[in-house]
């Protein structure tokens, strides 16, 4: 996973299966910016003082914060970063952070044990978010929200996602909508057999099994595949081909009682499953998919494997497309544009717009101070800084990213991290992503030197800037009896979706799939997501 993800993305639409997928990578070689070098770059030997927004910091305050973290290794609690933090805001910050694959099993425990610290990290809203803040362990902000720029830049349908009972119980950070996974292709391939991008899924089919087929690298050998796809341990199947929000796993469609119901229930999902069923047959999917691993699906694309796959323009590794060039110097890399919809749309479903987000401790209710403070650094450090102003000329940028040339150094106008420096930085150890205006502000083409990678950058943000996104509900809304349910009746239908793919289940029994799937509990999940839809105003929006 990610060492840290910066103007970058995540983060998975709960219980979809084949959905666009944004999926956390390591951060090397990924540069802050691409601006002119300036003349002398200022010194960093101490912290610069507060900004203007930052007014009374004569009460020294301790502030404690737990969080989750793809760093490898962990943050030191006592690094430079933390030192800089505690001289800039007159603070006593104690920070832990705990590795995300234990982090799950780690959280719940801190939180039964009392002495909940005052800040608490969480990767999205789940079940457990939800019981907290019904259980009064977080402490309601929308009194706060007004009072700080980067909390009123927030969009209703963000703050909706951390909304319980009509209160806001955490603050969540910036991540696009638009720039997640999305389907990529060897275009070389094509051109080297001849064909053209697909636009549809029979043009689609023809080209992932000519992939498979014609000898697309023509290395002689066959050793080629057209779709890298995997089943991950949560049931569901993962880099299949949704060409759009209409074949993808969100609550996209309707039933005939006008309930929005989940993509994996939906006829555009059924018409996936019956693409991924020729292409197994035809040879095009590797037939050991239902138990590959995605890093390894993920290595052997850019060993030049697979002809198709997903991949996002923020938080990639350059190494990946260097080992690609490596094996197949005249390598390159396209994004598919969505497919046109039967209804008229054409666009892939959205990201929610946030990932990782903070809680703040109830306990502190009666401390006002220590909850200024807090939301006065967030507020400072979410604060958006455009990539040309990413300079050490640039005080707080220079501040909070440790120092040019002990957190970073810069090379021909970019601004890189200088390795095993993670802990000079204060970034990593509040939050290092700026509320953006809009995604396109990013500009992350201008965030990578490696000319493969940048030339792939170049491509997606070209043809996703003027792309539509439709925005799943269910993100919105929190229902007890989805918590419950949803993820044992996914896996349920993964094992007949896994079945019709590799033919062991005729596609004839989709009907009695879904059936199955409504009368296990799946139809009172739907009631009670539309029910909490309609009080809250909610549908499905395309932006």
């Amino acid at each position: 996973m990610r060492q840290k993800m910066r103007n970058g993305l995540i983060v998975l639409t709960a219980g979809a299966a084949i959905a666009t997928v944004a999926a956390c990578s390591s951060g090397d070689n990924n540069a802050k910016d691409q601006s002119p070098s300036p003349g002398s770059p200022a010194s960093s030997a101490s912290p610069a003082a507060p900004t203007k927004a930052v007014k009374d910091l004569t009460k020294k305050i301790t502030i404690s914060k737990i969080a989750g973290t793809w760093a490898a290794p962990v943050y030191s609690p006592d690094g430079a970063g933390v030192k800089a933090i505690n001289e800039r805001y007159n603070v006593d910050f104690k920070s832990q952070y705990v590795p995300y694959d234990e982090y799950a099993n780690k959280l719940p425990v801190v939180m039964a044990g009392g002495g909940l610290p005052d800040m608490i990290g969480m990767e999205t809203v789940d079940a457990n978010f939800v019981k907290w803040a019904k259980q009064g362990a977080f402490l309601p902000l929308n009194e706060y929200i007004d009072k700080y720029p980067t909390l009123k830049a927030i969009p209703k349908s963000v703050w909706d996602a951390v909304t319980v009972n009509g209160k806001i119980y955490a603050i969540p950070d910036y991540f696009p909508k638009k720039y997640g996974k999305k389907p990529i292709i060897r275009k070389d391939w094509l051109d080297n057999l001849g064909l053209k991008m697909p636009t549809n899924y029979d043009e689609l089919t023809k080209v992932a099994i000519a992939f498979a087929k014609n000898d697309p690298d023509r290395n002689g050998k066959d050793d080629t595949y057209g779709v890298g796809m995997v089943n991950t341990a949560a049931g569901s199947i993962t880099y299949g081909v949704p060409m759009g929000a209409a074949w993808d796993g969100g609550w996209y469609h309707k039933n005939a009682a006008g309930q929005f119901i989940p993509g994996l229930i939906s006829p555009g999902f059924k018409k996936q499953i019956e693409v991924l069923r020729d292409l197994y047959a035809a040879g095009a999917l590797n037939k050991d998919w239902p138990v590959a691993k995605i890093g390894d699906i993920r290595n052997d694309f850019f060993a030049g494997k697979y002809g198709i796959f997903y991949e996002q323009p923020y938080d990639i590794s350059s190494k990946r497309f260097e080992n690609l060039k490596k094996v197949a110097p005249n390598a390159e890399i396209a994004v598919i544009p969505p497919f046109a919809q039967e209804d008229g749309k054409k666009g892939f479903l959205g990201l929610s717009g946030y990932y990782e987000m903070f809680a703040l401790n109830a306990g502190i209710k009666n401390d006002p101070d220590k909850i200024n403070r807090i939301l006065l650094m967030l507020d400072e450090f979410r604060t958006f800084i455009p990539v040309d102003q990413r300079t050490p000329n640039n005080e707080y940028f220079n501040w909070k990213n440790g120092g040019v040339n002990t957190g970073y150094t810069m090379v021909n106008g970019f601004a890189i991290d200088k390795d095993e420096a993670q802990e000079t930085q204060p970034e990593n150890y509040m939050t290092n992503r700026g509320w953006a205006p809009n995604d396109e502000a990013n500009e992350p083409e201008k965030l990578m030197q490696e000319p493969f990678t940048q030339s792939f950058i170049k491509n997606a943000v070209a043809v996703l800037k003027n792309t539509q996104v439709y925005m799943d509900p269910i993100n919105r809304v929190h229902s007890e009896l989805y918590d419950a349910k949803q993820s044992e009746l996914t896996k349920k239908l993964n094992v007949h979706h896994v079945k019709m793919v590799v033919g062991q289940e005729s596609i004839d029994n989709w009907d009695a799939a879904v059936k199955e799937y409504l009368s296990g509990g799946g139809q009172e999940v739907i009631d009670d997501v539309n029910k909490l839809m309609k009080e809250a105003g909610i549908g499905g929006e395309w932006e």
